[in-house]
């Protein structure tokens, strides 16, 4: 479901954000929290991109995880600085074909140098 339409439907929802972690450990850490959290019916999770994209990876597994292991909506961050539009236009297309309706995109956050 979009996230819009939730809202609208609804007038008000509760989300939880997560940050992918960077080892497999930590992620199946973080899958029994989700699953617990599962169980307070959020409108939709969302989980975030990392410092430039430092996470972008692991924002793409935990979302088509999440997507595909739960009854949650899922929403990624799309941090849109420092990466080319057919890098964007690739990663979206992969969101769409997976299913994913909801992505927040951010400029983010530009590169110190």
């Amino acid at each position: 479901m979009k996230i819009g339409e939730l809202i609208a439907r609804e007038g008000k929802c509760i989300s939880f954000e997560f940050f992918p972690p960077k080892t497999e450990q930590g992620e199946e850490h973080l899958f029994e929290v989700i699953k617990r959290l599962e169980q307070l019916h959020p409108g939709y999770v969302s989980v975030t991109y990392g410092a430039g994209g430092s996470t972008a990876r692991n924002t793409h597994r935990i979302i088509t995880r999440i997507k595909n292991t739960t009854s949650l909506t899922p929403m990624p961050h799309l941090t849109c600085i420092d990466q080319s539009k057919d890098d964007l236009r690739r990663l979206l297309g992969q969101y769409r074909d997976e299913g994913i309706e909801n992505v927040l995109a951010l400029r983010g956050d530009p590169p110190e140098d």
